[in-house]
């Protein structure tokens, strides 16, 4: 798959372009993240979103091991997945490469998009910081949100796009500013105008009002249900990590 997909482009932006490191908390994102799968799926016409589940459509694979690898877990069952735990769960999934934020970073910066800078504070304490790769598809996206915001594009993956990105709460590093506010209060709306989007954003709001267990609903699990990326992964003796 030759363009960035919606995952990576949310992940592109959830990085401050200057200092390097990630303006969100690791399961804001990481929730985001999986909410993006599900969006990119949907865009590919693999799956559908409706009445709460989401169900593969029975369409083949589309040749990305990621997406495909998603899909296949989806398809796994006959009658769909009810999407929100099937975004809760994707959202836990820790592999030997690392969560699923950390997989898609090493995505990024394989693909140029990302370049990684490690460094020592204070000479001892290891850091790494993920700045714009030579390949820079953060300004892009981040235009295409801007288009969203003021109301200039009907595109629906941007709409997408800037709905995921209301959703993870990084409306306003995407669009900072006071003369930003209101495309900014856009982007933000448009989460609930979304079903993932919605989804990742109840999530998002359920996770930062009980840290560690959410009322009512389970903590992102580790490693709990099905795993779409460990069959990639496992092996690859990656960072590993977590909040």
């Amino acid at each position: 798959m030759s363009h960035f997909t919606l995952p990576e482009e949310l992940v592109l932006l959830a990085h401050d372009p200057v200092e390097g490191r990630v303006v969100c908390r690791p399961y804001s994102l990481r929730l985001g993240i999986a909410g993006a799968v599900a969006a990119e799926l949907v865009l590919a016409g693999r799956v559908v979103v409706q009445d709460g589940k989401i169900s593969a459509t029975g369409a083949p694979a589309l040749g990305d091991s990621f997406l495909d690898a998603a899909l296949a877990g989806v398809a796994g069952r006959r009658k769909g997945h009810k999407l929100q735990r099937w975004v809760r769960e994707a959202a836990g999934v820790k592999t030997t490469a690392g969560r699923t934020d950390e997989v898609w970073r090493h995505r990024l910066v394989a693909r140029g998009a990302l370049r990684e800078e490690r460094t020592r504070a204070l000479g001892v304490i290891a850091q790494r910081r993920h700045l714009v790769g030579p390949d820079d598809r953060t300004s892009p996206a981040r235009e295409r949100v801007s288009a969203v915001g003021h109301g200039t594009t009907d595109d629906e993956r941007a709409r997408l796009l800037a709905a995921l990105v209301g959703a993870t709460r990084l409306a306003g590093n995407v669009l900072p500013g006071d003369e930003l506010s209101e495309p900014r209060s856009e982007v933000t709306a448009s989460a609930g105008r979304d079903p993932i989007a919605r989804t990742v954003r109840d999530l998002v709001r359920e996770r930062q009002a009980a840290p560690g267990r959410t009322r009512g609903a389970e903590p992102l699990p580790e490693s709990s249900g099905w795993n779409p990326l460990s069959w990639i992964f496992d092996g690859d003796g990656g960072d590993g990590g977590g909040d």
